[in-house]
């Protein structure tokens, strides 16, 4: 199946679902800063600014890797290129996700709806657009848990912990929940679908239990963190802590994702981000042992949690939230480890053949191709 009119849509719901949750996430920034609240708005800001910027970091490097950014006699042989200074431009002023939006969606609209049945039919055409949809997905996914994941933290703290409840912030605690939903099925979807020897999850059960799954252990995990942060700041140490941990893992995995050093370090340390609540498989390798390892450990740690908060907090038993958020942590890390098991138990399609390598697989392709393609084959898995 190619990209679809259906595809379209999804990936215009993408951006209003985007641009929805940084609008929401700024509105409760001033809504704190004319409440006198500065430090909060401070976090606010610093969250959304840090996965911008982080998105807008990687989508340069990668216009820069597959040709998108050339000098002048480039420029003149390829008209889809931008200049280093507009390209630098419009990155700074946080538009590199909108340009990338643009391109696969004047592409794929052209494709779909106005060129004829032979153009529409055209394999690499179509393995070209969910490539830039794969690019811009990941992206979303940088960006998501950077900003929308640390968000929810500090939001569920607030109302939580200091029992400062507005409208707004739980209108921004929906969109983060759905931003993290749509930007990991996304993804999900995109990633595998741009690998030739990969089969497509398909629509229907297989998504449904998939995002569940991802939702609803993701959700247990910003529960119990930010029970933990509650209980007391300085626990905030105890997710650097984390972070590190995971950070370590890329290290000894000697990821190779980016072209440059220092990127691969700040590629290194945003996985480290990600594995604080989610799994994904760094080297698309058989992952059981290491994905088994990683959900009994947060499993542990979520479960925990509102153990030793009940314990440590006197008026814990009390409070009109430990109850109701005690029982969502339970509820939400047992069904979506069951969910995960049911999905890769009987829902996953595995590989058909194995991905071709950038020596066997693409050694016919010119260097932009080849760089494309190599990382394609080092995305995030899972």
């Amino acid at each position: 199946m190619g990209f679809t009119k259906r595809r379209c849509i999804t990936t215009v719901f993408g951006i209003v679902i985007y641009v929805t949750d940084v609008g929401t996430d700024l509105w409760v920034a001033v809504q704190y800063f004319e409440d006198g609240r500065v430090a909060w708005c401070t976090l606010t800001l610093l969250f959304v600014l840090c996965g911008l910027a982080c998105a807008q970091i990687f989508s340069y490097a990668w216009f820069c890797d597959d040709g998108g950014v050339a000098d002048s006699a480039d420029r003149a042989v390829r008209a889809d290129t931008l200049s280093r200074r507009s390209a630098v431009v419009l990155h700074l002023l946080q538009l590199g996700i909108f340009i990338r939006y643009y391109r696969l969606l004047r592409k794929a609209v052209r494709t779909v709806w106005v060129c004829s049945p032979s153009v529409r039919d055209d394999t690499e055409l179509h393995r070209d657009l969910f490539a830039k949809a794969t690019d811009l997905s990941m992206l979303r996914l940088f960006e998501t848990f950077l900003e929308s994941t640390p968000q929810l933290i500090l939001q569920l703290y607030i109302i939580l912990g200091h029992d400062h409840r507005s409208v707004i912030q739980y209108v921004c605690i929906t969109g983060s929940f759905f931003n993290i939903a749509w930007s990991t099925v996304d993804y999900r979807r995109c990633f595998r679908r741009s690998l030739p020897d990969v089969s497509e999850m398909p629509w229907g059960l297989p998504t449904v239990v998939y995002l569940s799954y991802k939702l609803l252990t993701v959700s247990g995990r910003v529960l119990a963190l930010s029970l933990l942060v509650v209980l007391h700041t300085y626990y905030v140490f105890a997710l650097a802590f984390v972070w590190l941990l995971g950070v370590i893992w890329t290290y000894r995995e000697e990821t190779d994702f980016c072209t440059s050093k220092h990127l691969e370090k700040l590629y290194r340390a945003v996985v480290g981000v990600i594995l604080i609540f989610t799994f994904f498989n760094i080297k698309g390798q058989n992952s059981k042992l290491q994905m088994l390892v990683y959900y009994v450990a947060c499993a542990t740690q979520n479960l925990l949690i509102p153990v030793m908060f009940f314990c440590l907090e006197p008026g814990a038993a009390k409070s009109d939230f430990f109850w109701p958020v005690a029982g969502v942590i339970f509820t939400s890390t047992i069904l979506g480890l069951l969910l995960l098991c049911l999905f890769y138990k009987f829902l996953h399609r595995k590989t058909e053949a194995p991905v071709a390598d950038e020596v066997d697989g693409l050694r016919n392709e010119g260097k932009k191709d080849l760089e494309a393609k190599r990382r394609m084959q080092a995305f995030l898995q899972h």
